[in-house]
């Protein structure tokens, strides 16, 4: 492969980006805690995803874990930075225009908020990002079984704090 790609790899990685690309970018802004981190993050994996486009077998997944891997990556040169940590509530960012939208946005934010880390993640990657448990599996190198129980217990959490807040709210 030449520097330059040719013009069907451009068309496909366009057509990725644009079904992507904003769940790319907050799941990088939800581990960054930087949207310019987070685009540069989106980017770098996509223009890596150039150069071994044939032999992806999940694109999708294949991004998620190239994003995460290059933020740990960052973390490890940068050892003075806050510790990278799955922020959830970047996850959401901007997911409601109205009024509504946005109390339901800051109480799902807390929701999201006060699940472990490892749980938001997971949880942001199914629900925001769209991935199937199987690609979550890939992303986190976790069984799904471990993935799969992870959300459940999540939502129910979730379930248990929402109808808190809705009784003190």
């Amino acid at each position: 492969m030449t520097g330059i790609p040719d013009p069907l790899q451009r068309a496909w990685l366009g057509a990725f980006y644009r079904a992507h690309h904003r769940a790319l970018a907050a799941y990088a802004a939800a581990l960054t805690r930087s949207r310019d981190e987070a685009e540069d993050l989106v980017h770098e994996a996509l223009v890596g995803m150039l150069a071994v486009r044939g032999s992806i077998e999940n694109p999708e997944a294949y991004a998620y874990r190239a994003i995460r891997n290059r933020a740990f990556d960052r973390l490890r040169r940068v050892p003075q930075r806050e510790v990278l940590g799955f922020e959830a509530g970047r996850s959401i960012d901007g997911m409601g225009d109205s009024p509504a939208d946005a109390s339901d946005s800051s109480a799902l934010q807390g929701a999201l908020a006060s699940l472990a880390p490892a749980a938001a993640e997971v949880v942001v990657l199914h629900a925001r990002s769209g991935l199937s448990f199987p690609q979550i599996a890939v992303v986190l190198d976790e069984p799904v079984g471990t993935v799969s129980a992870r959300y459940s217990r999540a939502l129910a959490e979730m379930r248990v704090y929402l109808a808190k807040e809705e009784q003190h709210g």
